[in-house]
């Protein structure tokens, strides 16, 4: 498996997970909610939420919070508030990574370390 990234034009280091970020910047349906609700800053886990829009772009064909009007789509954002049409097979596994991904409180989403070994990726099953 090979991953390749981009669109780093607004990226910034942050050497730890107490050093927060006010900006409210980035791609509108990438924007995690914490980024929105500007209140206490946000860290290394908007990147995770983006890797939840984008394994569900790929698996969809367009991003889980896409409106018409931008205002509409950050309060979609907001409420973690998405479906899967009805027209796309997108297996269990998949659903459960995407939401263990696109959790509303950055502090229940799954860690770097349990995405690595999520049966997403591994193919194994768990019972």
């Amino acid at each position: 498996m090979e991953l390749k990234l981009g669109d780093f034009g607004l990226a910034t280091e942050v050497s730890d997970s107490e050093n927060r970020r006010k900006s409210v910047c980035g791609t509108p349906n990438y924007i995690a909610p914490e980024v929105l609700w500007g209140t206490d800053g946000h860290s290394f886990e908007v990147d995770i939420w983006a890797l939840g829009v984008v394994t569900y772009t790929l698996l969809v064909g367009r991003p889980p919070f896409e409106t018409r009007d931008l205002q509409e789509t950050y309060i979609k954002i907001k409420n973690a508030s998405y479906t899967y049409p009805k027209h796309v097979f997108v297996s269990e596994i998949s659903k459960k990574f995407i939401e263990s991904l696109l959790q509303k409180n950055p502090k229940n989403r799954i860690t770097l370390e349990k995405i690595m070994d999520h049966e997403f990726f591994t193919g194994k099953h768990k019972s």
